[in-house]
């Protein structure tokens, strides 16, 4: 199973149990991490779909990867 087929699986279970915001660490060019806290998951996992290859790193911009996330309950 491909990184993105695991975030993609542990969405669908999150979303299922009520999950309301999911976090996100992603690794920039520079080296440094930003933090997103998203209210919107089933947007975001969309987003997040259409956007990253299947290693969790940005299409055209393979630099800018998605190195942790987690799904959070209400």
């Amino acid at each position: 199973m491909t990184r993105k087929e695991q975030f993609i699986e542990d969405a669908k279970t999150s979303i299922e149990a009520g999950c309301a915001k999911v976090i996100l660490g992603i690794r920039m060019p520079e080296h440094t991490k930003e933090i997103i806290i998203n209210d919107d998951v089933a947007n975001k996992v969309a987003y997040v779909r259409t956007k990253y290859d299947d290693d969790l790193a940005m299409n055209g911009f393979p630099q800018i990867v998605i190195e942790e996330y987690l799904f959070i309950k209400k």
